[in-house]
């Protein structure tokens, strides 16, 4: 989910509160938080990526947010066998999308480069999934595992 505050368990993050404003998708500036599951916000990187505004939680009524200050999205991105460089064709929009650098394409001896996803210095604004091509990018929660 990200933003959101949340304690250890693998339940919905608004399971326990009433959010029926939705004034952070309203507040998107990226547009990419929509109503999800249960009527409560998620996050769809496919719609593009996030901007770190902080719109979203300046506009929530309630205290639901991270502090600015920590890392945005509790997510863990992967990249899946979809990727067309998995499948011997030449692509490169994920590394080109990533400001940070956080993916870098490796030779190997298919001549083919590979792509590495380094989740140290990913920052999870999610610009790699709405560019890629066959949606190879995958972005999941962090406690869902």
């Amino acid at each position: 989910m990200g933003f959101f505050r949340r304690g250890p368990e693998k339940r919905p993050i608004f399971s326990h509160i009433v959010c029926v404003a939705n004034a952070c998708i309203q507040a998107c500036e990226a547009d990419i938080l929509q109503r999800g599951a249960g009527g409560y916000p998620s996050v769809d990187f496919k719609r593009g990526e996030c901007s770190f505004c902080y719109a979203c939680a300046q506009a929530c009524p309630e205290s639901l947010f991270l502090p600015r200050h920590t890392r945005a999205w509790d997510l863990i991105f992967t990249l899946t066998e979809n990727c067309l460089a998995r499948q011997s064709v030449e692509c490169h929009r994920c590394q080109d999308s990533c400001e940070p650098m956080a993916i870098t394409f490796r030779p190997t001896l298919s001549g083919i480069y590979q792509p590495q996803l380094d989740s140290q210095a990913c920052n999870g604004c999610g610009a790699c999934v709405a560019i890629c091509p066959v949606s190879a990018i995958k972005a999941e929660n962090h406690h869902a595992h």
